[in-house]
Formats: C-alpha cells, structure tokens, sequence
C-alpha cells in the first residue's frame, strides 16, 4: 500500500490518490512506504520533483523511475500505476487541476508539449534544477499572499515557463542532442505509435498481428522494436495495459464481469476470468472483492 505524506494543511492525498484530482494548482510534499499497483486515471496535470529515494511509475503502460533531481511530467488523463518504491522517497509535486491546464497549453507552441509528452522524464544540471526549485517555491509563497485569480495567472505562467525549460535543456548540452534526436528515430516513433495504438484499442484485441497490421509493419519487427525500447515484448506490453484498464474498471466502474468481458470482446466470462487471473493471479470476482 503506498502512503503519501502531505505537509500541506487540509489536504487528504489519500482521498485525492484515486483520481488524482484537486480544485486549485497546490504544492504538495510527498513521501513513500510500500508499493502501490491499482492504475489510476490522472485528472490534473501533475509535475513531481523527486528530492530523494526512488520509485517507479508506469505512466500509459511505459515505465520510468523516478530518482533523485529527476522531473516527472503527468498529463491530465494519463493512465498511471505507482509500482514502488524505496522507504526515503521524498519529493515535491505541483497539481495543477484540468480547468488550468487548457490556459497553460495556451501558452505554448504545441510542439512544445509534445515534446514534453514524449520525453515525461528529465534529470537536469544543477543549473536548471535551481530554476525548477524556485518556481515551485515562487508558486508556494504566491499561494500565500494572493487572490486567487491573480495566484492562477501566476501559476499558469509559471508552468508555461517549465515547459520551455524542459525543451531548452535538452536543446542545451550535447548528451540532451542526442537523447532528443533518439525520441524521433524510426523505432522510438514506431514505439510511440504503438502505444497509441494500443491505448486506443486495447479493448478491441489483445493480439500482437493486430497492432502490427495497424502499424503496416510485421509482428517480428515489431517486437524487436518493443524489445529494443522497453526490454519486453510486444505481447507482454499489450497484456500489461489490458490487465492495468480491467483493474481500473474493476475497482472505479459499477460494470459487471460479463460486461466487463463483451466491452473487451472476450469470447466468455469464463474466458475473461481465466486470463484476468493468468495476468493478475487472481480471478475478476476476487480482485473486485479485495478492493
């Protein structure tokens, strides 16, 4: 079970955890015990300094580890698993509700949010680390003395100017070159579309010819590709993602196991049962019971 402690008066994470939602951009302080692997929806956009430790996230069925002076980047409706993690986790987080995001996007080429999309994980240089701590404290102290109104402006401003630090880093030193010339290499698009691939039909199938019919390119390819990105295979993905959506149905929806099975066109409820346990070690039935 993951415990995050909060340093911010009247704020109940634990709560907030199952949907990741909050009314107003807050900065939080967060720590770790344990592991935590029920997918959540995330309905903000959430920016996570890591201060200390390690954990890992798997944010739309790819992982990353977050480790120490690392910037996590979360989108609103992202699909994400916290996996784990070490005891001295700590971090700071700025939760910017969705109703702030559309300003922030507006602030920006779109290109340069892709760009941050693409790349969620970034390890800067003590000189653009400094920038980073200072808008989070800038937006922290703001919070304290202004209206609300302004306190947004400032906020959306603010995270509009972290986008385009996260861009110019990478544009900045050599090593950052290279990692961004690598992010539009033939595989790691290939990869990406995949992905999207398979966040967009992933109740339609569950099999490898699918997404690489969809893809125009062979199954063989394919998993050489996945191989080469994520270390596993394409199969291995596609039953990653499969098994995180059914845990998310199965502990937020109301939606029977049986319906559970037709919107995710398995051939029965048996079948469905069968495979939800090969993935998860546990039947639909158990699972919803436990959670």
């Amino acid at each position: 079970m993951v415990v995050f402690t909060i340093f911010v008066p009247k704020s109940n994470y634990m709560e907030q955890l199952k949907s990741i939602d909050v009314n107003k951009a807050s900065i939080l302080e967060l720590g770790m015990e344990g592991s935590f692997n029920k997918p959540q929806k995330c309905n903000n956009l959430v920016l996570v300094l890591c201060k200390s430790g390690e954990i890992e996230v798997e944010i739309n069925y790819v992982t990353y580890t977050l480790k120490r002076d690392g910037f996590l980047s979360i989108a609103p409706y992202d699909i994400i698993v916290f996996k784990g993690g070490t005891s001295d986790f700590k971090s700071q987080a700025l939760l910017l509700p969705v109703t702030m995001f559309t300003p922030v996007i507006a602030e920006l080429k779109m290109t340069h949010y892709d760009y941050v999309k693409k790349n969620p994980l970034i390890y800067f240089n003590k000189e653009y680390l400094k920038i980073i701590e200072t808008t989070f404290e800038l937006i922290s102290q703001a919070s304290q003395i202004l209206d609300e109104e302004r306190f947004e402006q400032v906020v959306i401003k603010q995270v509009s100017s972290l986008f385009y630090v996260q861009q110019q880093f990478y544009t900045s030193c050599n090593d950052a070159e290279i990692q961004l010339h690598e992010c539009v290499s033939r595989k790691k698009e290939l990869f990406r579309l995949f992905i999207k691939s398979l966040v967009e039909s992933h109740s339609v199938s569950r099999e490898v010819l699918f997404y690489a019919n969809e893809l125009g390119v062979s199954s063989g390819y394919l998993n050489e590709v996945c191989n080469d990105i994520s270390h596993r295979t394409a199969k291995e993905i596609i039953d990653s993602a499969v098994s995180a959506r059914l845990k998310y149905e199965l502990s937020y929806s109301s939606k029977s196991i049986q319906e559970l099975a037709d919107e995710y066109n398995f051939p029965s409820q048996s079948y469905f049962s069968r495979y939800y346990k090969r993935m998860t070690g546990m039947t639909p039935s158990e699972f919803r019971k436990r959670n």
